[in-house]
């Protein structure tokens, strides 16, 4: 009978019972893995402490042994690194598990004949070039975990930032990952300039997307002190809009005044919304609706939304509803076409299916109303916006209470349906 792995100590006493437990004799598995019969009797007694890596492989693909059980085997005692280095290689090309992979990396990290730095340094270097998220961020993590048990400070740095980098792509989690990046500024000393502005921009931007407004300033204000070129155009504008979410209007207009000084892509129509929004909020409706109607005509697809969100907007507050009716059936939003890698146009497409919802509500087309409020809840839960997405579907119950009626069986199950989703 073949013993458990927990049994086995050695790779040849593992290449031994397979043989015996599939019936082979040295002379049969010499034919079938083209190694001589010396080599296999020394393997198998472990006369031979350190058998070629790719006579193995001979062995196990004639016993049909796993290559991740070969593996995990073979690093137990390997320390060469360039060997070890080809092993994790090999690995991650085979998609091996990320328990396996993360194994060899360690192997290869705790190598006693590297010199620590270098080592770290060239696995943080190949971890760039794997496609596949989950085993990028496992190596990450090892490198961080490793980095601190070692003394290796800048490498702390590199590790949680490329792990901050990731996770922040899963909108599910923007406010954990916001404060995960955050928590990178304690290491700012490590990190060269560029990516220090960098940084400063991302959780800025990240900040706003969250709408803590105030955070994303102070963060946007390092960029300018720190940086030029692209980050500093993209930060004024980051700092126009946050300025502009604290109502503080004229702030935000001084910074719109630089941004659209700069001749980058989309700074046009971006300070052509912005000054539109801003006459709405300083109770220039009028010259509002008039400046949104325009735009939309005329704006490139990026502007569509949050321009159609706040004459609809604009709309619903005047209690137009004629024209709010006009703008839903002229402006048809397809999501398959917004960019779904960023929050803030996600949230704004949420904001459209929200609004939507109220205008239904308010022609009196409650199932549609509750239908658009209840996708609305759904997208900013993707984005992590509980505020907006209880906003949603406590319109949905104060609907029905400030009209006295009970929900109908329809109602009932898309509130079913929303909360098993």
């Amino acid at each position: 009978m073949l013993k458990t792995a927990s049994i086995i100590k050695t790779i040849g006493e593992l290449i031994q019972d397979t043989r015996r437990a599939l019936n082979l004799t040295i002379t049969q598995l010499s034919e079938l893995s083209g190694i001589n019969k010396s080599t296999i009797s020394r393997i198998e007694s472990s006369e031979i402490k350190r058998p070629d890596f790719s006579t193995l492989k001979s062995l196990v693909t004639a016993l049909d042994i796993p290559y991740e059980t070969l593996v995990d085997y073979y690093v137990e005692d390997e320390k060469r690194t360039d060997l070890l280095f080809d092993i994790l290689h090999a690995t991650i090309l085979r998609r091996s598990s990320i328990e396996l992979i993360r194994k060899v990396a360690a192997k290869y990290l705790e190598a006693p004949n590297g010199d620590s730095l270098d080592l770290t340094d060239m696995l943080y270097q190949h971890i760039g070039s794997i496609e596949d998220t989950s085993i990028r961020l496992s190596l990450y993590s090892l490198i961080i975990d490793h980095s601190r048990s070692h003394g290796i400070m800048p490498y702390i740095a590199k590790g949680l930032y490329q792990q901050y980098l990731i996770e922040r792509n899963d909108f599910s989690k923007l406010k954990e990952t916001y404060y995960s990046g955050k928590y990178i500024l304690n290491y700012m000393d490590f990190f060269p300039q560029l990516e220090k502005i960098e940084l400063y921009y991302k959780l800025g931007i990240h900040a706003l997307s969250l709408k803590l407004f105030q955070e994303s300033i102070e963060h946007c204000k390092n960029v300018l002190v720190h940086g030029d070129g692209p980050y500093k155009v993209h930060a004024l504008g980051v700092l126009r809009d946050a300025y502009f979410g604290l109502g503080e209007y004229k702030e935000s207009e001084l910074y719109s005044i630089q941004y659209k000084q700069f001749d980058y892509p989309h700074i046009r129509e971006n300070t052509l919304l912005m000054e539109a929004l801003i006459n709405a909020r300083q109770g220039r409706v009028d010259l509002s609706v008039q400046q949104l109607s325009s735009f939309i005509e005329k704006c490139s697809s990026d502007y569509v939304v949050p321009a159609t969100n706040q004459l609809l907007r604009l709309y619903l507050q005047r209690k137009d509803l004629e024209q709010a009716g006009r703008l839903i059936e002229s402006g048809g939003i397809d999501p398959s076409f917004l960019t779904q890698s960023n929050p803030l146009v996600r949230s704004r497409y949420a904001d459209h299916l929200q609004l939507k919802g109220e205008y239904y509500l308010a022609v009196g087309e409650p199932e549609k109303g509750i239908s658009y409020l209840l996708d609305g809840a759904m997208e900013y839960s993707k984005i992590n916006d509980t505020i907006e997405e209880k906003k949603c579907l406590n319109m949905v119950v104060n609907y029905h209470l400030g009209n006295n009626i009970t929900m109908n069986k329809g109602t009932l199950e898309q509130l079913g349906a929303y909360f098993t989703t």
